[in-house]
Parts: structure tokens; C-alpha cells; sequence
């Protein structure tokens, strides 16, 4: 307990003293709600990265409620728990899945997780700027939903990437989440994938009532990534535990999320142009 009092007081001195060193290109995936194919997108996003040769570290961050080993079918003894129990490093909990994509697992149904803390949160990324220079990204599927922890690992991420799906209540949600992000001083950049559309035409109206509400209501700008179609390809995929694009390399869906991994890499590229100059 001592120690763990003592960990929390020098985590707060390092903020105070404005000492943490925030690592670059973190993105927290994140959604208003469960149920818009969060995390789907998450290992699929990152896995289109790793194929455009760049190095990716995928965390699951859901907590106590992972599903990330559950899609991919993969099992191990590491999960980020014994990170937060203090038990491992980051670096020993590393999973290697393909070629440039490591992942860290969640845990499900423990009734005994370890509590977590915004200092906790505070310190994770400090872990993570000790690995940074072994990758390009490092993302992070966040937990369904807004709480102070969520609120909190996203003001702390470079980027915000908001996977909706086109309902009404989805939206609403995403939004919510904006809104709580603005109240928290959060100025990231923000970027949406409109998730499981019928079509085009439904993910440009979704985006358009969610952006219109941001900035009437908000004066935020959130940015448009794109959209991926839902059909049986990804069904069968996330039954069969298996990516994408081993499941299903010539389907429509694959070329969206393809798109969007071009799309948000020309973002970044922008991001570092203007930067620069």
C-alpha cells in the first residue's frame, strides 16, 4: 500500500512539474456507445497500417471487458492488468502477431481488476514513451463509453478516432463524448469513421448530423476519415476470428478500411507539413 501511495505522490510531481513526456502518435479509438464495431475496427485498422510498413502496437484497453484475443483467436498468459498491478513492463507483455504489429491483450471478467486511476493512466503513458521508438503508432482501443478514465486517455492521445454507426442514438453518443472532451480542455485532432452503413450516401448523412451538431453547438471541428460498409464478409469474419483481410482480401469492406488507412495517413502527413512550416 505504501508503495503504491508513493508511486501515486511521484506521479504527481512529475505532472505538476509538467516532466511527462507525452509520446507522438498515439491514437485512442474510441466510441459513444458499445455495439458500433469498435474494436473490429481497431485490429483491422491496425493491421491495414502494418501492411503499408508501418510499425504498430495495438493495446486493448477495454477493460475488464476485452474482446481484442476473442476476434483474432489468439490466447496468452500477458494482459495489461499485470501492468497496472505492477507485476510486468510494457515491454514484457508484448504479443507478436504479424510482420510490424504487436499487441497487448485486456482482461474479461476478473471481479478482482485492478483499480485504475487517472495517475495510473498518467503513467501508462510514460511507459509508453520508453517504447516509442520501436513504432509508428501505437493505438489504443479504448472502452466503450465516456468516463472519467476514457475522458482522461483520450485528452492524453495525439489523436481521437470515433467509430460511429449511423443510428440516431450512436450518434448522439459520439457527440456526448465531444462535448465532454471540450469540457476537459481537449483540443486533438478528431476523426471520424462512420461504421456497418448500407451505402455512402448513410455515412455522409451520419457524419453530417454529427459535424453539423459539433459545430453549431460546440464550435468543434471533427474531420471525416470515411466509412465501411456492412456486409456478410464482415459477419463471417468476426465469426470465423479472423482479420479481414485474411478472411476476405478481395471484399468491398477491405478497400474501405484500406482507404481510410490512406486517408489517415495522408491526415498525418498533412498535420506534419503544417508543423513544419
Amino acid at each position: 500500500m505504501n508503495g503504491q501511495a508513493s508511486r501515486l505522490i511521484e506521479l504527481r510531481q512529475l505532472a505538476d512539474r509538467n516532466k511527462i513526456n507525452i509520446p507522438s502518435r498515439i491514437i485512442s479509438i474510441c466510441s459513444g456507445k458499445g455495439g458500433t464495431g469498435k474494436t473490429f475496427f481497431s485490429a483491422n485498422f491496425a493491421y491495414q497500417l502494418s501492411r503499408k510498413n508501418q510499425r504498430v502496437l495495438l493495446v486493448d484497453l477495454d477493460l475488464n471487458f476485452s474482446n481484442l484475443n476473442i476476434l483474432l483467436n489468439k490466447t496468452s498468459s500477458n494482459s495489461i492488468s499485470q501492468f497496472f498491478e505492477q507485476k510486468n513492463g510494457l515491454r514484457e507483455l508484448i504479443y507478436n502477431h504479424s510482420n510490424n504489429l504487436d499487441l497487448i491483450f485486456g482482461d474479461s471478467g476478473r471481479s478482482n481488476f485492478p483499480r485504475v486511476s487517472n495517475e495510473i493512466i498518467d503513467y501508462l503513458f510514460t511507459s509508453f514513451a520508453k517504447i516509442q521508438d520501436r513504432y509508428d503508432y501505437i493505438i489504443l482501443d479504448s472502452s466503450a463509453g465516456a468516463d472519467d478514465l476514457v475522458i482522461h486517455q483520450l485528452h492524453r492521445s495525439d489523436y481521437i478516432l470515433l467509430v460511429i454507426s449511423p443510428e440516431p442514438t450512436a450518434i448522439m453518443d459520439a457527440y456526448v463524448v465531444i462535448k465532454l472532451l471540450k469540457e476537459s480542455g481537449t483540443d486533438n485532432s478528431k476523426l471520424v469513421v462512420v461504421n456497418k452503413c448500407a451505402d455512402q450516401e448513410e455515412a455522409n448523412s451520419a457524419f453530417g448530423n454529427l459535424s453539423t451538431a459539433v459545430s453549431h453547438f460546440l464550435g468543434e471541428r471533427i474531420h471525416n476519415l470515411g466509412f465501411i460498409s456492412f456486409n456478410k464478409e464482415i459477419h463471417r469474419s468476426i465469426i470465423n476470428q479472423e482479420l479481414l483481410a485474411d478472411y476476405s482480401p478481395a471484399s468491398q469492406s477491405l478497400a474501405e478500411i484500406t482507404a481510410l488507412t490512406d486517408s489517415f495517413n495522408q491526415f498525418i502527413q498533412m498535420v506534419n507539413n503544417s508543423h513544419s512550416q
